[in-house]
């Protein structure tokens, strides 16, 4: 069976937010990891709000801990960031946001930061919202670029995005924005909503065109009569609940991350659980989030 090795896997602090930044250190030292993914989200760190200075003291408690930021995730779903709406003015605002984003990223010292693809109207084409997508999408990678920040795009569910779902959509992104610094990741949950596996998933993307890995679990099931009576742009594929702990859920984690070693991927794999009832035992999941995986780590 091939193996990844041990310094590609990471955890992020998503499901840590019920605890101190401090203490989320601690647990990745605690599990044996060396790499760590932030998720820009309160309390940890908030961009618009957290200063310079609150940066540089994160950095210099996680360089205490011989850790290193393989990746900034800012939150782009839940907060007014769309860089892809035809609000002029909120585009233009969520376009300043990511752009500091980008720098932020490269505070923590980290080469890789998230990208969602934002939304637009039920009623408009396709092409409109892909065609500002893509105008966005080349302004970042311009400043990423002058940051040595490469962007990694992350599908997105129908509900969050109504023209960013499958690897299709994302090769084309890719094929279209055109840029040395705007590159793809891929989710484990995300593709299981789509049927797709990793080693397809790489085959259409490209080895060399996939910079990042999300890892996390979840529970495919068939929809609902409610989520089969949604819109078709709200009910392609199948139905997942989210990422949740490593010991539930039915996707064949070990099988992803042996195509990812047979590939000869060489980059990080997050650890990623974000589902709220994990939050009170962070450490605990954490822990056997990575036991679970630890027969295709080196």
């Amino acid at each position: 069976m091939a193996k990844l090795k041990h310094d590609q896997i990471a955890i992020g602090n998503y499901h840590y937010t019920a605890w101190s930044f401090d203490y989320f250190l601690n647990s990745a030292v605690g599990i044996g990891l060396k790499n760590i993914e932030i998720w820009g989200a309160k309390p940890h760190l908030v961009v618009g709000v957290h200063s310079d200075n609150h940066i540089r003291e994160m950095k210099r408690k996680i360089d205490d801990k011989g850790l290193k930021v393989i990746c900034f995730c800012p939150e782009q779903n839940s907060y007014p960031v769309d860089i892809t709406t035809a609000d002029h003015a909120l585009r233009k605002a969520s376009l300043d946001h990511m752009k500091r984003s980008i720098e932020v990223t490269a505070m923590l010292g980290a080469r890789r930061m998230l990208l969602c693809p934002g939304n637009g109207y039920m009623e408009e084409s396709f092409e409109a919202m892909q065609e500002r997508f893509v105008t966005s999408c080349r302004e970042l990678a311009e400043t990423a670029k002058n940051y040595d920040v490469t962007l990694a795009l992350e599908t997105q569910a129908q509900f969050d995005s109504l023209f960013m779902n499958t690897v299709e959509q994302q090769k084309a992104a890719l094929t279209m924005v055109d840029h040395p610094n705007f590159k793809a990741m891929l989710d484990t949950v995300q593709l299981a909503q789509f049927d797709r596996s990793v080693e397809d998933s790489l085959e259409i993307l490209g080895l060399e065109n996939t910079v990042h890995v999300h890892l996390g679990q979840t529970i495919v099931r068939e929809m609902t009569r409610a989520e089969k009576s949604l819109p078709e742009a709200y009910c392609l594929g199948r139905s997942v609940i989210g990422h949740i702990g490593f010991r539930e859920g039915n996707l064949p984690l070990i099988r992803d991350l042996t195509e990812l070693a047979e590939a000869g991927y060489r980059d990080y794999v997050t650890i990623e659980i974000c589902q709220r009832p994990y939050f009170t035992e962070a450490d605990r999941y954490g822990r056997e989030a990575y036991e679970v995986i630890a027969e295709v780590i080196e």
